[in-house]
């Protein structure tokens, strides 16, 4: 098995539970701006670290993984900013 297989691989074993565990932040900022549940959120996550460039439906609409994942990043930022200059 090649590194790049062994690591699709591992990736692909990720628990969803694991994932909105791990990044409740960015699954919360997906679910705003991509209209995602947690489980596709999550499940768009474990596809953009596996390298996938699509994933579910829902995903695939919105322009696919890095453009959800990109842009709700953009979004969290933002709003960091909005809260940090509101105190």
């Amino acid at each position: 098995m090649t590194t790049n297989n062994a690591r699709c691989a591992f990736l692909r074993s990720y628990h969803l539970p694991a994932i909105l565990l791990h990044y409740p932040r960015l699954v919360r900022a997906m679910q705003g701006i991509a209209m995602l549940n947690g489980v596709e959120a999550a499940a768009c996550i474990r596809d953009l670290k596996a390298g996938r460039r699509w994933g579910t439906e829902a995903v695939n609409r919105y322009g696919g993984t890095h453009k959800v994942a990109a842009d709700a990043w953009k979004y969290r930022k933002a709003i960091s900013v909005q809260v940090a200059t509101a105190a």
